[in-house]
């Protein structure tokens, strides 16, 4: 069993720190507190590198790797973009947009992977998640909004709420969208649920944004749809499957998620270090105190624990669907769910610790330490699964029915 990454991908991670380092990191708190999104530069640095192409096979303008490597190549990508911006702005949209690229490419018809999958790998289209509605996201067999088979289309009507990306569509057009939930059978309950991938620039499709308290460097807000009429080759997998399309690709999504909240913890852990051993307190550095590097040793195994169990959790995903069937949908569920739980919180820990290291300071603007604490908080309260929903896969998963919080 070899813990390393190979030669190919360890090669990728420093070729993309170093431009990340050096492009996106002095940049951060600009994107920030901008109202404008990430700039089109980075975007387009980044897809030079080939990072919004990691997920997509070579025939749609993907990379050249194994199907195997490509949710390990994700982690990657989104672990050092979340070191270079403890916003989580650059990080969200990119894991937002290679997470369901992936999706999109497993699941949709060969019509929608050749519109929507090249331009994503050259950095023109933003693809996110659409499941949640002002009623709530975590049971998502109680949706309301239905999108009713109508000849070539799906005529859909509803809301959703808290959604990634409405300014982010805005700006790169057309295919610009969500991967959508959605009743295309009413009566059937959850039988009765379609995954759709639903287009932006559609008549009837209407949105608005909120002011979140961090990484507003991307934007989150809900829709609106109102008879718009979304061709039924945006189906994603079977009609009538769409809850367990989504729940295989909230496996994925939540794989790299874990990645931006431990490439973000790592960056916050190492600020720390610096500023301990530089900080002098009774004639002592801050780092032989106890109190404080006893505190970050523990975060340190923490972080490094966690690491370990998502580079076998993306390794687990990439192959199992490379060679279907070789891990249970519920072991792969708990070692999911288990970084996902768990590392938003360590991240936002780690943040915190470091805040309090730095005194007075910490509470300034002139560490990026807050920044971080304020964009990881966004995995804490829910998105992509609330900690206490993956505490019930695992129990459910680990136990059976009679520990099945969910029925």
């Amino acid at each position: 069993m070899d813990f390393r990454f190979t030669p190919e991908q360890d090669l990728y991670r420093q070729s993309i720190r170093e431009w990340l380092d050096k492009n996106l990191a002095p940049r951060a708190r600009a994107i920030d507190e901008a109202e404008d999104g990430i700039p089109t530069d980075i975007t387009e640095g980044m897809a030079s590198l080939g990072m919004f192409a990691v997920t997509i096979p070579e025939q749609y303008g993907g990379m050249d790797i194994s199907d195997e490597e490509r949710m390990v190549y994700a982690m990657i990508t989104i672990h050092e973009t979340a070191r270079a911006d403890l916003s989580m702005s650059t990080p969200v949209y990119t894991l937002l947009t290679i997470g369901w690229a992936y999706i999109i490419n497993k699941y949709g018809t060969e019509q929608l992977k050749e519109l929507v999958l090249p331009r994503i790998a050259e950095g023109t289209c933003f693809a996110g998640i659409n499941t949640t509605e002002p009623a709530g996201g975590s049971d998502l067999a109680k949706i309301t909004t239905v999108a009713i088979p109508d000849g070539d289309n799906y005529i859909f009507n509803g809301e959703k709420a808290y959604i990634s990306g409405p300014k982010e569509c805005a700006k790169w057009g057309w295919p610009s969208g969500h991967c959508t939930l959605a009743y295309t059978d009413p009566n059937a309950s959850y039988k009765g649920i379609s995954f759709i991938y639903v287009p932006r620039e559609i008549e009837g499709i209407s949105d608005h944004t909120y002011k979140d308290m961090g990484r507003m460097g991307l934007s989150t807000g809900g829709f609106i749809y109102k008879d718009a009429k979304i061709p039924k080759w945006c189906l994603l997998g079977e009609e009538g499957k769409g809850f367990y399309v989504n729940m295989d690709g909230f496996n994925a999504a939540r794989i790299i998620v874990a990645a931006a909240c431990l490439g973000g913890a790592e960056k916050c852990l190492e600020i720390s270090a610096d500023y301990v051993q530089q900080r002098i307190l009774f004639d002592k550095p801050l780092s032989k105190n106890q109190g404080i590097n006893f505190e970050m040793a523990n975060d340190w195994m923490q972080l490094d624990m966690l690491k370990l169990n998502l580079t076998r959790a993306a390794w687990m995903y990439g192959y199992n669907d490379a060679n279907p069937g070789t891990f249970s949908r519920k072991d792969l569920n708990k070692i999911v769910a288990t970084c996902k739980c768990l590392s938003p919180t360590l991240g936002h820990d780690i943040a915190r610790h470091g805040m309090i290291y730095h005194g007075g300071f910490g509470y300034t603007k002139d560490t990026p330490l807050e920044m971080a604490l304020r964009g990881v908080m966004s995995y804490e309260v829910g998105a992509e699964g609330g900690l206490n929903i993956m505490r019930g896969i695992i129990a459910r998963d680990e136990w059976g029915d009679a520990f099945n919080s969910f029925k």
